[in-house]
């Protein structure tokens, strides 16, 4: 998957259109067992930039948070509605783009994302910029693919543009163009996936939770 086919909404539309859900309906691990034990009241606001067909914001709307998402695929919005319905939750599902997209100031008590992997030119610049919309002490937490996950079968994009660097990321979400952050948990570990066929065994990922201060 080249950087072109990333940012391409039909790409998306394409994946997501189908009947079953691409990635499952469960949320992705890590960010559960990261979020479950934080201190979220009932109403606490949520972002999942990048999830697709909503399986994480669904999950966070089942625990009783305003979840919001934003996507650039019409066709996983519809998905995520509908995944949303049959347990009895809303989501706010925006389609929108990461580099397009306005952030209000201190709006969130989390942000969460699993697998939002853009060119790193755009990634650098906007990442840290959707930042700023959490509220002091909120949390962000992420899973991506580390660059070692190339030459891997389990998932993720063919280009080591796309892939993270920690020591890099950090630097960038911690940096001038960032609010100031705490570094909770970072590291470069190797985990089993079984999320669906497109994300299927051994891999090697980038796990992130910073708080802002």
């Amino acid at each position: 998957m080249d950087e072109n086919m990333l940012s391409d909404p039909e790409m998306w539309n394409k994946r997501f259109g189908l009947k079953e859900y691409a990635y499952g309906t469960e949320p992705n691990q890590w960010l559960k067992n990261r979020i479950v034990p934080l201190d979220l009241s009932s109403g606490s606001k949520a972002l999942f930039p990048a999830d697709g067909e909503g399986r994480n914001a669904v999950w966070a709307a089942r625990n009783g948070w305003t979840a919001e998402v934003f996507d650039l695929s019409k066709e996983g919005k519809k998905k995520c509605l509908q995944l949303a319905q049959e347990h009895n939750v809303t989501v706010d599902y925006q389609v929108d783009d990461l580099v397009t997209r306005s952030f209000d100031q201190e709006k969130y008590d989390l942000i969460a994302c699993s697998w939002f992997h853009t060119p790193s030119v755009i990634r650098k610049r906007h990442m840290p910029r959707m930042l700023h919309s959490l509220n002091p002490g909120g949390h962000f937490v992420m899973e991506g693919y580390h660059q070692s996950q190339l030459p891997l079968s389990s998932g993720g994009p063919k280009s080591l543009d796309l892939l993270f660097d920690l020591d890099t990321i950090l630097a960038e979400l911690t940096g001038e163009h960032a609010p100031k952050m705490n570094i909770i948990h970072a590291s470069v570990e190797t985990t089993i996936l079984n999320e669906s066929d497109l994300h299927q065994g051994n891999a090697r990922v980038v796990r992130l939770h910073l708080t802002k201060i």
